[in-house]
């Protein structure tokens, strides 16, 4: 005959997830007057062990001692309200159930099905490639991780964890220092807060353009270079600065390093516009559609040789 065993139960409601310890962290309710007391999971893909926590919930948050197993978990949304029950009495438990990375891994298995072109990798290379500018190794970095902006964001599908729905998002961003656009998948929250971010990032989804748009590009950023012109700022006290596009390149620039100021930039261009040349040789070659590009590639060789002849032009402010 099978042993009767009274289990004792407390109610627990998630306070917040310390990502550097992989721990969830806990709060017990307790009786009004009572100290506070909170518990820890582990937040994975492991055994998801219960214990008692130390210097909870803003400090270390220690791992104590494990809970008993006497000792059943009633698992509250934020509002007290029941959800599920768990232990750490696997005959009883057998599976603890799953962590907020497991539900938005599960989530997120459902929606990639019908999304071949997304990656994790070859992201900074390309965005980096949309640059008509030399850049220094730091500027790679700002260039990649600093310089866009949220355009707009859409949900996916939804899913529910611990009583709180959340959702996988298709976010557009938008590069501020070029025409570029991609998307960011990410799942969050369904109804993020101001300032709140999301939960979990899994991919981009980035194109190369079309040869044509990449050619009329190249062919404006020509038209730019050489229509621009350098700008010298006096000061009283100060050293002179100069400017190029909008771009601070420096101070007390000597006639030469002014001039190199479009040199430079018109060089990368050239570079890109060999590079789009090779591609569309390749298109013919292997007899795809190109119909109008042989008419941009002699704009594009005019515009170059423009800016070529104008790449010393420059002027006083």
């Amino acid at each position: 005959m099978e042993e009767k065993r009274d289990y004792k139960e407390i109610k627990v409601r998630l306070h917040h997830i310390d990502r550097g310890n992989c721990t969830e962290v806990w709060e017990v309710q307790t009786e009004v007057g009572k100290p506070a007391r909170y518990l820890g999971r582990d937040d994975g893909f492991g055994p998801k062990e219960w214990y008692t926590l130390c210097d909870a919930p803003y400090g270390y948050c220690e791992r104590d001692c494990h809970v008993r197993t006497d000792l059943t978990l009633v698992i509250c949304d934020k509002d007290w309200n029941e959800v599920l029950r768990d232990g750490t009495n696997r005959e009883r438990f057998p599976e603890s159930f799953p962590s907020l990375d497991e539900a938005c891994n599960e989530a997120w298995s459902k929606v990639v099905k019908e999304l071949p072109h997304v990656t994790r990798g070859g992201f900074r290379e390309w965005i980096t490639k949309q640059s008509f500018l030399p850049l220094s190794q730091t500027e790679v970095l700002n260039w990649s991780d600093c310089y866009y902006e949220e355009e707009k964001s859409e949900v996916l599908s939804r899913f529910t964890w611990i009583g709180e729905e959340y959702a996988i998002y298709r976010v557009t961003q938008r590069h501020t220092k070029c025409d570029a656009r991609w998307y960011e998948y990410y799942a969050g929250k369904a109804k993020l807060r101001q300032h709140e971010g999301y939960t979990r990032f899994f991919a981009y989804e980035y194109r190369d353009r079309h040869i044509s748009d990449v050619l009329r590009t190249l062919g404006k950023r020509c038209d730019d270079i050489s229509s621009a012109v350098v700008e010298t700022r006096y000061s009283k006290d100060g050293p002179t600065m100069s400017y190029f596009m909008d771009e601070f390149i420096g101070y007390d620039l000597s006639y030469e390093q002014v001039c190199d100021a479009k040199e430079c930039r018109l060089r990368k261009a050239r570079e890109d516009y060999n590079g789009a040349n090779a591609y569309y040789y390749k298109l013919k070659e292997n007899e795809k559609s190109i119909r109008g590009i042989e008419a941009v590639l002699l704009v594009m060789r005019e515009q170059i040789q423009k800016a070529k002849n104008n790449k010393y032009c420059y002027g006083n402010r």
